[in-house]
Parts: C-alpha cells; sequence; structure tokens
C-alpha cells in the first residue's frame, strides 16, 4: 500500500496501485468494480492475490454483510486492512479462502527482521506446503 490519504488523521489506508507482470496496474477502489480494470486471471496477479489474501492478519468486525466492503470496519492494521479490501472487492470471500488454505505457522512482521512469513497448507493435491 502506497497510497497514504488520510492515515495519519484516519488510520485509513487504500490500495492505489499494484506491481505484477513487470508493469504497475492500477488498482479499482470503486465498490463496484466498474473503475479502471486489469487483468483479474493474469498469473502475476493470481500470486499477488494470494499473498494479499493469506499473508495478512486483517478481518473484517462481525455483523457487516450489508456494509459495503470499503466502509466496512477493520480489526488489523490500516495496511493490511487495504490489502483485505482489496482483495475482498477482486475475489470474493477472503476468509472462505484463509480457511481451506490453514496456516500452520507464521513469523509476523516485526522493525527488528523487516520481514514477515506465513506458512499454510493448500487446498490442492499438492502436499508441499505454501509459504
Amino acid at each position: 500500500c502506497s497510497d497514504k490519504t488520510g492515515t495519519l488523521t484516519q488510520n485509513r489506508m487504500t490500495v492505489a496501485h499494484m506491481w505484477f507482470d513487470n508493469q504497475i496496474h492500477e488498482a479499482d477502489t470503486s465498490e463496484n468494480q466498474s473503475g479502471k480494470g486489469f487483468d483479474k486471471v493474469a498469473k502475476g496477479w493470481k500470486s499477488l492475490e494470494c499473498v494479499a489474501m493469506l499473508c495478512n492478519r486483517a478481518e473484517f468486525k462481525p455483523g457487516q454483510d450489508q456494509v459495503p466492503i470499503l466502509k466496512r470496519e477493520v480489526n488489523g492494521d490500516a495496511s493490511e486492512a487495504a490489502l483485505l479490501k482489496c482483495t475482498e472487492l477482486t475475489s470474493g470471500n477472503v476468509i472462505d479462502y484463509r480457511r481451506r488454505n490453514k496456516k500452520v505457522c507464521e513469523v509476523p512482521f516485526n522493525s527488528t527482521n523487516k520481514f514477515q512469513v506465513s506458512i499454510h497448507e493448500t487446498n490442492d493435491n499438492d502436499q508441499r506446503y505454501l509459504l
């Protein structure tokens, strides 16, 4: 997430641009996904989307199914909330995707390491873990 408009005053971020397949793509931040789009079946996007959904601890607060995605309240930090909303808009039920790709282990991001790692089982026939 690079667009930090509102972060200092409202603790809010929005995904504005994404880098995949050696190109910068503009994110569609409209609720109905009617704005400028990108190839949502591109291999690079599918990989980025998987990472954004699984390497992320943010969750929607309960009881907001009727609230538009971009207006939902989220438990989690602003950058992870932005990624959650982006992937919920583009692919649908992120929480269900996480359930199908169970987290086995995690090293949370911290300022000393400057990285985050999560290891997941996958919902396909591949016995290897997703790192």
